[in-house]
């Protein structure tokens, strides 16, 4: 049996025109992974992480409603398009290899815990 492998499509990330006029003066764009209740991963991009995170705690992100959304993962890109970029990948990740994901976030907790913040 022979298997075709065919390249993946390139993802060419492109924002909405309403956020390009702020995203001028930002040079900070975070990708966030959320764990829901359910167990479900939320991969998301924003500008203003505090702000988005308050909108899925009072249940208006219609993905992640009801689901009791807890921070687990982020990351900080200089531009809007890297974040698009690297939420695209994390995004697979959580669907084609969970168990890469679950080991990223313990990685993260694990760097986090190491961290003196006094």
């Amino acid at each position: 049996m022979i298997l075709l492998s065919f390249p993946e499509p390139v993802y060419t990330p492109t924002p909405a025109k309403s956020w390009m006029k702020k995203d001028e003066r930002s040079h900070r764009f975070y990708v966030y992974v959320l764990k829901l209740d359910s167990g479900r991963f939320y991969v998301g991009q924003t500008r203003k992480l505090r702000e988005r995170m308050a909108e899925h705690r009072e249940g208006r992100t219609i993905s992640t409603a009801g689901g009791n959304p807890k921070l687990r993962y982020f990351e900080v890109l200089p531009t809007r398009q890297d974040a698009m970029r690297r939420e695209h990948e994390i995004k697979r990740l959580a669907r084609y290899d969970n168990r890469e994901l679950r080991k990223m976030i313990c990685i993260f907790h694990d760097l986090i815990s190491e961290m003196d913040l006094d």
